[in-house]
């Protein structure tokens, strides 16, 4: 009862942050798509903004908000400006959240909306060329899953993966900036430990177990050599800052290609406000030119 007045608590108090961040509304298409999943009577509510330019890959987004909070509309500024910005379409998924549903509900949606947009790209875009999958926070974790779990699957394969201060391991692996940067900002310690204990069901006390328990969760702990060219982005005021730049490293030492942007003034979430912080838009122009290098090499 009390895990649920809090995630009430929290995703209204989400809600008001993100309409007070972007008061400017935007003037994109968008459309609604109900996605088949994985059982047969249940599907996955996407938002599809459809403007793009010929020969652009989709963007499949996976908004953050610790699989606990977030969804279409807390991250609409955001999928906007990648969409008017990068001259891609966006798909952006709103998956399945906890506590009403617990570990692997959101992972299972994220593969399952990623690997149909793999296979409706003549509707998605205007050109078929590819699938980048994207997210901030635990909805850059979700797109690292969607990327391994389909890395033999999808046809087109994914193509890239952009990680905005992803979530890629578990709260006990003593990074440092959990202490260092863990209480004075948005994201907090506490709040991460929340989050993980929500989505998980239970607190770990080793993290073996939790490793275990939770593998598609954890990418930090699993092969990582099939994942696809990344653009990984960290905040220094954040408690997910060491893990970032961990993984980073991680997927440089098999051979991943990486082009990785460190935000030294601004905290986590900043990417949600492109409205308002100069970083956010900075950020989606980087990503934007990430894509156009990324499909030159391809065509090399």
């Amino acid at each position: 009862m009390i895990t649920q007045l809090f995630t009430g608590i929290l995703r209204w108090y989400y809600r008001h942050l993100s309409r007070k961040a972007n008061p400017i509304t935007h003037q994109q298409r968008t459309y609604p798509f109900n996605i088949p999943s994985r059982e047969e009577h249940r599907r996955i509510p996407a938002r599809h903004y459809s403007a793009c330019q010929e020969g652009k890959p989709l963007i499949v987004y996976f908004h953050g908000g610790g699989w606990v909070i977030g969804d279409l509309d807390t991250h609409d500024a955001l999928c906007a400006a990648l969409n008017s910005i990068t001259g891609c379409a966006v798909l952006s998924v709103d998956y399945r959240l906890a506590p009403e549903h617990r570990y692997p509900a959101a992972h299972e949606d994220a593969i399952d909306a990623t690997l149909w947009a793999t296979q409706q790209l003549d509707v998605l875009t205007d050109s078929g060329e590819g699938v980048i999958v994207a997210g901030d926070s635990a909805g850059a974790n979700l797109a690292v899953a969607s990327a391994l779990e389909l890395a033999d699957h999808a046809i087109p394969k994914i193509m890239g993966q952009v990680l905005i201060y992803p979530v890629t391991d578990y709260y006990l692996s003593n990074h440092k900036s959990y202490d260092e940067k863990g209480s004075g900002y948005a994201l907090t310690k506490t709040l991460m430990h929340f989050f993980w204990n929500t989505y998980l069901n239970r607190k770990f006390n080793v993290l073996a177990e939790a490793q275990s328990a939770a593998i598609k969760a954890i990418p930090a702990s699993g092969q990582l050599a099939s994942l696809p060219s990344t653009f990984l982005s960290t905040a220094e005021n954040d408690p997910l800052r060491d893990e970032g730049i961990a993984f980073n490293g991680a997927l440089q030492a098999v051979g991943v290609t990486t082009e990785h942007h460190h935000f030294h003034d601004s905290e986590h979430g900043f990417a949600t406000s492109p409205s308002t912080d100069s970083n956010a838009l900075r950020q989606i122009n980087a990503i934007s030119d990430w894509i156009v290098g990324l499909q030159h090499r391809r065509s090399d």
